[in-house]
C-alpha cells in the first residue's frame, strides 16, 4: 500500500509581525555581508578589465592629435588603475546594495511611502546615466579640445594621467549630481518648502545663467554652446512641469484628508452657545441663592 507523503504547509506570513531588535541585527548584517561580497566580486571583475575601463574614461580625450598620457612616478598608472577598477567596482555593485538596502528598509515603510521611495530612486538612476551620457557624448569632447587650444603656441602639451583621469571623473560625478536637480525640486515640491510659481517666476533669470554659463565653458560658436545649454534648460522646464504633477497629488491627498471622516466612536458634540449660557445663568442663580440662605441664616 502506496503510503502518501504528507507535506508540510507553510504558515501565512502575518502582517502585523514584528522582528525584535536582535534579529533586526542579524538581517542587517547579513545585507551588509551580501554587499561587502558584492563589491568584492565587482572590484576584481573590474581590475581584471582595468585597461578597457581606462580607454573609457578617457574617451573624450581619444581623438586629439599629438596628446600624449605622461606619468611622473613608477607607480602612477597602478595606482590610477587600481582607482578606476575601485570606482568602477562601486558603480556596478551599487544596484545590488541598493536592493539590499530596500529589502531592509521598506517592510517598516507604509504603501505611499514605498512608491515614493521606488519614484525618487528610479528617476534619479535614469538621470544619472543621463548625465554621464551628455558630459561624454556631447559636453566633454566639445570643451576639452576648446580648452586645450589655449595653450599657446610653444607649450607642448603632456597629460598627466592621475590628475586627467581625476579631472575626468570630476566632470562626470557632476554632471551626475546636477542632472538630479528634477528630484530635489520634487522632494521641496511635496514638503511645501518651494512652489511651482517661483519656478516659473525665475524662470527667465534661469535661462540667462544657463547661457551665460554655457557661453564661458564653450567654444565661441552657437552650436556649442546651444549643445550644453539645451540639456540644462530642458531639466529646469521638466522640474517645473513635475513640480506641478507633484503640488497637483499633494493637495488632492490633503483635502481627502480633511473630507474623511475619523474612524471609531465619535466624540460627544459641544454644547451649544445657548445651553452653555443657560447654564450658567442657573449656576450664577444657584449662587445667589445660597449666598441669601445664609444671610438670613446669620439674621
Amino acid at each position: 500500500m502506496d503510503e502518501k507523503k504528507t507535506k508540510k504547509k507553510r504558515r501565512p506570513r502575518d502582517p502585523e509581525a514584528r522582528m525584535t531588535f536582535t534579529e533586526h541585527l542579524g538581517e542587517l548584517r547579513s545585507r551588509i555581508i551580501y554587499s561587502g561580497i558584492a563589491l568584492v566580486v565587482s572590484f576584481v571583475l573590474c581590475y581584471c578589465l582595468k585597461g578597457v575601463i581606462f580607454e573609457c574614461v578617457a574617451g573624450p580625450l581619444r581623438d586629439q592629435e599629438g596628446v600624449e598620457w605622461l606619468t611622473l612616478t613608477p607607480i602612477e598608472a597602478f595606482l590610477v588603475q587600481l582607482k578606476l577598477a575601485a570606482y568602477a567596482g562601486v558603480a556596478l555593485a551599487l544596484p545590488f546594495i541598493v536592493y539590499q538596502l530596500c529589502a531592509f528598509v521598506f517592510p517598516g515603510l507604509r504603501a505611499n511611502e514605498r512608491r515614493a521611495a521606488m519614484i525618487l530612486l528610479t528617476g534619479g538612476t535614469v538621470l544619472v546615466i543621463a548625465g554621464v551620457a551628455v558630459a561624454y557624448f556631447g559636453t566633454l569632447p566639445l570643451v576639452l579640445p576648446y580648452i586645450m587650444k589655449m595653450a599657446p603656441p610653444d607649450v607642448l602639451t603632456r597629460l598627466g594621467m592621475k590628475d586627467t583621469v581625476s579631472l575626468l571623473i570630476k566632470f562626470y560625478v557632476g554632471f551626475a549630481a546636477a542632472f538630479q536637480f528634477p528630484m530635489v525640486v520634487l522632494v521641496l515640491v511635496y514638503m511645501d518648502l518651494l512652489s511651482p510659481a517661483t519656478l516659473r517666476a525665475y524662470r527667465r533669470f534661469a535661462v540667462v545663467g544657463i547661457a551665460a554659463l554655457s557661453a564661458l565653458f564653450t567654444p565661441p560658436d552657437p552650436i556649442s554652446m546651444i549643445m550644453m545649454a539645451l540639456p540644462l534648460v530642458f531639466l529646469y522646464e521638466l522640474s517645473i512641469w513635475m513640480s506641478y504633477l507633484v503640488a497637483r497629488r499633494r493637495d488632492k491627498a490633503r483635502a481627502r484628508a480633511a473630507v474623511k471622516k475619523p474612524r471609531g466612536k465619535r466624540a460627544d458634540p459641544a454644547p451649544s452657545r445657548s445651553a452653555a449660557s443657560q447654564r450658567a445663568e442657573s449656576t450664577a442663580q444657584a449662587k445667589k441663592e445660597s449666598a441669601v440662605d445664609s444671610q438670613e441664616g446669620g439674621d
